[in-house]
């Protein structure tokens, strides 16, 4: 069973209008900079940041939560090829699973098969998980 720490976060930018608003998870590892970079770049705000457990539910059928003890959260893992880079390099993102079927086609767009590449493989492998909320 995998197993990986992940910030659970609520993320909203109002132009004008009521904010539009949404929950995010990114890996523990990177939050730090992926804030700096919604907050600097991109005007977003970013609030209620808890870390916690991402687990990987697929390969055991044993695991079992209450409902109030997680959110379904679906790992999106993929390689893809890097003309820059000349080499292939590993995307991994978290979804609520509610959501993952209106986000994924608009997350994919991002990476376009590159014109002129042979080599081009975006291999995808979704897993099913859950975020598992932290005891206060």
């Amino acid at each position: 069973m995998a197993k990986e720490k992940v910030v659970r976060c609520r993320v909203s930018k109002n132009g004008g209008g009521p904010p539009a608003e949404s929950v995010r998870f990114v890996p523990l590892e990177v939050f730090d900079l992926w804030k700096h970079l919604m907050v600097t770049r991109h005007g977003f705000e970013i609030v209620e940041e808890q870390v916690s457990l991402w687990f990987d539910i697929d390969g055991d059928p044993h695991v079992s939560y209450s409902e109030a003890d997680y959110e379904k959260v679906l790992r999106l893992s993929m390689w893809v090829y890097s003309d820059r880079d000349r080499m292939f390099r590993k995307i991994v993102r978290y979804f609520p699973e509610a959501d993952y079927a209106e986000i994924r086609p608009a997350f994919l767009s991002h990476y376009e098969k590159p014109r002129n590449h042979s080599r081009f493989a975006a291999r995808i492998e979704e897993r099913r998980g859950v975020w598992v909320k932290a005891k206060a």
